[in-house]
């Protein structure tokens, strides 16, 4: 059945909180990212991981540790599993980024595919490297195999663009929330894709409180 693969976002940071581009800065987990590690390992509980990989960032590897507690594996850490360097944005907040790098930042906003960060990555770089990461994560375990791999929202998003082909002017339209699970098997190189941004194992009834970058992204991208 291919290579089922669960990519889980790391849980939520102090940056994450003040609404801070963090990128490739190495922020810890908040009491919160710690609690929402803890849910996703319980619902992972019983799936029986052949391997585990983790981006290299602390945030990444102490959520991997927390849901392979029960597992007794090693943590195979990776550097394409980073998460995007958004060069001199990173500890910024939105409204400073769109004040004092307001051209780049609205080219971003317009083509995050295509156009880079001041000083940072563009997501096709991004995609280039966590595709080919998963390559060799598919190529390392047997077939019929689960694989967690733990990393952040922009990696993950790169992966579910490319896997279902997503026009590049709706490149932002799929949001990943903190400790979010997504699952896909690949089999002989084809994405099944069952479930995107799973959040029911953090809060069982719905609310809207993570989705406040929505209105901020939509309330800083101009209007042309």
């Amino acid at each position: 059945m291919g290579i089922k693969l669960f990519l889980i976002r790391h849980g939520q940071t102090l940056w994450n909180k003040d609404g801070r581009y963090q990128g490739d800065k190495d922020i810890g987990l908040t009491r919160v990212g710690f609690k929402q590690a803890r849910l996703a390992a319980k619902y992972l509980s019983k799936v029986d991981f052949s391997n585990i990989y983790s981006s290299l960032l602390r945030r990444a590897i102490d959520t991997a540790n927390i849901i392979n507690k029960t597992k007794n594996l090693k943590i195979i850490a990776r550097e394409n599993l980073k998460e995007i360097n958004f060069g001199k944005w990173e500890g910024m907040k939105f409204d400073q980024i769109n004040r004092m790098f307001h051209d780049d930042y609205q080219n971003w906003l317009a083509d995050p595919y295509n156009n880079c960060p001041t000083g940072g990555e563009s997501f096709k770089q991004v995609k280039e490297r966590a595709v080919a990461e998963i390559d060799n994560i598919v190529n390392e375990n047997e077939d019929g195999s689960s694989v967690a791999v733990v990393t952040h929202g922009g990696v993950i998003l790169s992966l579910l663009v490319h896997w279902l082909q997503i026009p590049i002017p709706r490149w932002r339209s799929i949001i990943q929330r903190q400790g979010a699970i997504n699952i896909v098997v690949i089999d002989r190189g084809f994405p099944y894709i069952s479930a995107i941004n799973y959040t029911g194992h953090i809060k069982q009834v719905y609310d809207d409180s993570e989705d406040k970058v929505i209105g901020i992204y939509s309330g800083l991208r101009n209007r042309n």
